[in-house]
């Protein structure tokens, strides 16, 4: 065989490695590029579910702050507004006028913060919708307030009646239907993004099982990457929920005290007031107010007084019923509920009680104390047979107690 002869079996080997090779090359080139884009996938999204879950947790969730706040403003101005109606006192009247003020500010504080916020098309619509709603609110309020202060009381009570509440109805419903949607989107969002993590789950293994043939370690490393992330989402996730159920009960109790607030205290009358009417049962309710709170925050401090409306918040928890509600209305006050009242000797020795718990004397910060308060107690169906009858009954008798006891200590306790 001449040399010719032998240098063509070692070409063609070298063909035929070149030949294996460049598969092989391109096979394992085309594996690290699927890789390379499957993690690239992988990081790229879960980053961007990181920030839509960011993005849920923050802007929506301060909407619904926003709105909740709106919401007891609200609530708040027309109460001290409709105070202002049913106090005699000049000062008293001119102390409610100042809260009136005040949660009027909170009001435009709350919409002006709503405003100035990235709004999808139903939020712009519901504000524009509430601004000549607002105007006409605040120029009725204003009339209200001028009729009370000139002692006009009938003629502000019509006004308000015939004119005020339902336009503070329409809006009570606008705000509610704005929050209601902003709970919405929050959810929708939530359903959303564990939609996409489980598909990006499913994808991204369905790929990993795919290239672990290829690179078991390649495909074990994007495994772990991959899961490391998810469980940082479904870890947000649960943040998420339990700041949802945090939000929703801090919207109705109070947070210093635990009770229910005022809108759940309405919320729970009403309801109660359409099972009385369609069982036959008596309802009690309860209106109260501490005697001198003011003086205790401007003697002892507020750490003492926020001890004071705990310690009470505690002692009207102690005295009635597991069935019924205790409820903190706003600064002093304080109302109870009363369910499935056999008679009013019931709602009577309930009272007795309260003013037993009243007077017993504590030590609250370090300060002895012996507080007192004045109760207004009203019976359903007797002394009105709606929520606002029976409020209104029910403050006046309060305050009827409170005079009592500044004229005369010791008959009024």
């Amino acid at each position: 065989m001449s040399e010719q002869d032998d240098a063509h079996p070692h070409s063609a080997r070298l063909r035929l490695v070149r030949c294996l090779n460049l598969p092989l090359a391109f096979g394992f080139a085309l594996q690290l590029v699927l890789m390379a884009a499957l993690v690239a996938h992988a990081v790229w999204h879960i980053r961007g579910l990181e920030v839509q879950m960011r993005e849920i947790v923050a802007t929506p969730n301060r909407k619904i702050q926003l709105i909740t706040d709106l919401q007891e403003a609200m609530y708040n101005r027309h109460a001290a507004l409709v105070y202002q109606t049913l106090l005699d006192d000049p000062f008293e009247r001119d102390e409610s006028f100042q809260l009136y003020i005040k949660w009027g500010y909170h009001v435009g504080k709350a919409r002006g913060e709503l405003k100035s916020m990235p709004l999808d098309g139903f939020e712009k619509d519901s504000l524009r919708e509430q601004d000549p709603l607002v105007e006409q609110i605040i120029v009725l309020q204003e009339e209200i307030a001028d009729l009370a202060a000139r002692g006009r009381t009938r003629e502000a009570h019509a006004l308000i009646a015939s004119e005020l509440r339902p336009l503070n109805l329409r809006m009570a419903n606008i705000v509610e239907a704005l929050r209601h949607h902003e709970r919405n989107e929050v959810e929708e969002a939530l359903i959303a993004t564990q939609a996409a993590t489980r598909q990006a789950v499913r994808v991204h293994i369905a790929l990993g099982g795919v290239l672990l043939v290829l690179a078991m370690f390649i495909a074990y490393a994007t495994r772990r990457l991959l899961y490391r992330h998810t469980d940082t989402i479904w870890q947000q996730m649960s943040d998420l929920e339990e700041v949802g159920q945090r939000l929703q009960h801090e919207a109705t109790h109070d947070n210093l005290t635990g009770l229910a607030n005022r809108a759940l205290f309405h919320h729970r009358v009403a309801e109660a007031l359409t099972h009385a009417a369609q069982e036959g049962f008596m309802l009690g309710l309860m209106y109260i107010d501490l005697d001198d709170f003011k003086q205790v925050n401007d003697i002892h401090g507020h750490d003492v007084g926020d001890a004071l409306l705990r310690e009470v918040a505690r002692r009207l928890g102690h005295a009635v019923r597991a069935s019924d509600t205790v409820a903190r209305l706003g600064g002093d006050e304080f109302a109870i509920l009363l369910t499935g009242l056999e008679n009013a000797e019931q709602c009577n020795a309930l009272k007795q009680k309260l003013q037993a718990e009243f007077t017993t004397p504590a030590v609250l910060e370090g300060v002895p104390i012996t507080p007192q308060g004045s109760v207004g107690c009203v019976l359903y169906p007797q002394d009105g047979e709606t929520l606002a009858q029976l409020l209104k009954v029910a403050d006046t008798r309060m305050y009827e107690a409170k005079r009592a006891r500044k004229v005369n200590p010791a008959e009024a306790a």
